[in-house]
């Protein structure tokens, strides 16, 4: 017979963990636990993380359950500039949404409840508005206790079904009309291969290479976001990359021309999702649009491999809108509790929240310079 859902949890049941080794150990059993953010937060996620950034944080990772087979996981840390506060793993340097794993609700209550037992400010950005966490969060609200939360920026999703196996038959006729020039114009320059590449971890390196190459020729370098121009980065998507191949999960999506590869995509398939994490075109081809030539190429694979969706992961931006209008929301969550401390997180998070108001309303410029 299943045990209720809802069973009281034992303190021996939760651990603390805060060493690498014994993070890594545990993480191998995170992938098992279901989570709305999917590869996000699973062992590739955290392995690598932890070997590219985690040396400038402490771990307070909490485990409900047998260590290296959990019932739920709460993957906090706290940054060495500011151990006053706890975050989600990886969030502030990847910007990814991240959640806990698992959703058995006891389990889930147990693990904030640890939380507020140490009496230290809670900041998580980019939590799914759907996150069992959330109701336990807020049920924290008291004369002591502030919580915290706003909308942010949602990732876009497309639910596949068929109809996606020809997804030119979703746009309208114009757009269709343009997807037909782009094709004639590649087809023009030579020839057109498209290629979703499944690499062991020994072919994983060149072909990084490849794509790292491919997304500095565009605007990503003189906006500093481009892999070639962020050696952190660049360090984690390879070691992600590895681990994920490992996995058997990683894809690297090529469109080739000639063999000279003019737009890339480097994914992750994983419980029935194609995760998109990067994305980059060759500048000197963009009258053939290459970068909608491919998604239209991994879109339909995708649906014809019967995944159940496909995930924009980072942001919604203007050119997702061209693909779907349906989205994954997402919001911060801060939680102040009595603590000597949360004054000081306030203070940061009201600092924060003003300097993106400046950007958003004077751009790059200094307010009042």
């Amino acid at each position: 017979m299943t045990e209720p859902r809802t069973r009281p949890m034992s303190a021996s049941e939760l651990s603390l963990l805060s060493r690498p080794a014994n993070v890594l150990r545990s993480s191998s059993g995170w992938d098992e636990l279901p989570a709305s953010t999917g590869v996000v937060g699973g062992s590739a996620w955290v392995q690598a993380w932890v070997d590219t950034f985690g040396s400038g944080h402490t771990l307070g990772v909490r485990v409900i359950g047998l260590v290296e087979q959990p019932r739920a996981v709460l993957p906090l840390v706290r940054s060495r500039r500011t151990p006053w506060v706890w975050e989600m793993l990886g969030v502030r340097q990847l910007g990814e949404p991240m959640d806990v794993r698992g959703d058995d609700e006891a389990a889930v209550g147990a693990l904030v409840e640890s939380v507020q037992r140490q009496h230290l400010p809670l900041r998580l950005r980019r939590l799914p508005a759907d996150s069992p966490l959330l109701p336990h969060l807020l049920g924290l609200r008291n004369r002591q206790t502030v919580v915290r939360q706003q909308p942010v920026a949602s990732t876009p999703t497309i639910p596949l079904d068929n109809r996606w196996r020809e997804p030119e038959h979703r746009f309208s006729s114009r757009r269709r009309a343009d997807f037909r020039t782009a094709r004639r114009r590649a087809d023009a320059l030579g020839q057109v291969e498209f290629l979703i590449e499944e690499p062991t971890p020994e072919m994983v390196a060149p072909l990084f290479d490849e794509l790292v190459a491919v997304e500095a020729s565009g605007w990503k370098t003189r906006a500093g976001t481009a892999l070639a121009v962020q050696p952190q980065m660049r360090k984690f998507f390879l070691r992600f990359c590895t681990l994920a191949a490992e996995q058997k999960a990683l894809r690297l999506a090529f469109l080739r021309i000639d063999g000279r590869p003019v737009a890339v995509q480097l994914a992750v398939e994983q419980e029935s999702r194609y995760s998109l994490f990067k994305i980059g075109f060759d500048k000197d081809f963009a009258r053939c649009s290459p970068g909608n030539l491919l998604m239209l190429h991994a879109v339909r694979q995708a649906a014809d491999r019967g995944l159940r969706s496909f995930e924009f992961l980072g942001a919604e931006e203007h050119w997702t809108a061209l693909w779907t209008d349906e989205v994954r929301r997402c919001v911060d969550v801060s939680v102040y509790l009595p603590s000597p401390w949360s004054p000081l997180a306030a203070g940061e998070d009201v600092a924060r929240r003003a300097a993106k108001w400046g950007v958003q309303k004077y751009g790059t410029r200094r307010v009042g310079g």
